[in-house]
C-alpha cells in the first residue's frame, strides 16, 4: 500500500505511456538517433551498454535492501518519461531487465527479415511487477550472458526490416541496439539522482 504522499506523486505525474513531450520527441526522432546511428558501430553500441551497465550493479550493490527499494522523485532528465520519474534503484534495474530481454529476443527476429507479431508499447515494460530481493544479481547474470546469446542469432544487422519504436519512429536491428546504448545512459543517470535522493 502506498504512502499518501506517494499517491499524490503518483496522481500528478503523465499516465504511463504518454510519452515525453512533443520537442524532445522530436529531437530524439529526427536529430539525435539519426546523429547516433551514423557515428557508433554495433560493437561501440554493445561497448557502450555493457559499462554502462557495469556502472548501476556497481551503484545498486552498494546499497542495502531499504535504499534500494526506496521509491524517489528525481527531477526531469532528457529521455526519461514523467511516469518513470517516481521508481526505486529496484524498480529502475526490473525495467532495464525487461527491455534488455525484449531486445534480445526481437532484434535476431527483425535481423533474419522476420515479422515481428506486435510493436513494443511503453506500458509493457514498465516495472509494476513484483520485484526480487535479488534483482542485482539477476541483472548481472543477464549482462554476463545477453551478448553472446544475441550475436550467436543475429544475423543483418543492417537490414531494412523494423519495428516501430512508440516514440521515435521505425527501426531496424542496428537502430535498435544504438536505443539499447542510449536508454541505458539514461536509466543509469536516473539511478544516480536517486541515490543523490536517498
Amino acid at each position: 500500500m502506498l504512502e499518501e504522499d506517494s499517491q499524490n506523486i503518483i496522481t500528478n505525474l503523465w499516465k504511463s505511456g504518454e510519452g515525453i513531450s512533443p520537442a524532445k520527441r522530436f529531437l530524439g526522432k529526427h536529430l539525435m538517433f539519426p546523429l547516433l546511428n551514423s557515428v557508433i558501430s554495433w560493437d561501440r553500441a554493445w561497448d557502450i551498454y555493457d559499462r554502462e551497465g557495469e556502472k548501476i550493479i556497481a551503484l545498486a550493490s552498494e546499497l542495502d535492501r531499504e535504499s534500494l527499494f526506496k521509491r524517489v522523485l528525481v527531477s526531469e532528465l532528457f529521455g526519461l518519461e514523467d511516469n518513470s520519474r517516481y521508481y526505486s534503484v529496484a524498480m529502475v534495474i526490473k525495467h532495464l531487465l525487461i527491455v534488455g530481454n525484449t531486445l534480445q529476443n526481437r532484434i535476431p527476429v527483425l535481423s533474419r527479415g522476420e515479422n515481428l507479431d506486435r510493436h513494443v508499447k511503453i506500458e509493457d515494460v514498465k516495472p509494476y511487477t513484483r520485484i526480487d530481493d535479488n534483482i542485482v544479481q539477476q541483472f548481472e547474470v543477464f549482462l554476463s550472458t545477453y551478448r553472446e546469446t544475441l550475436t550467436r542469432n543475429v544475423e543483418d544487422i543492417h537490414i531494412d526490416n523494423t519495428s516501430q519504436h512508440p516514440w521515435f519512429g521505425e527501426f531496424n536491428p542496428k537502430q535498435w541496439s544504438i536505443l539499447g546504448m542510449a536508454h541505458q545512459i539514461v536509466h543509469r543517470r536516473q539511478i544516480e539522482a536517486i541515490i543523490r535522493r536517498i
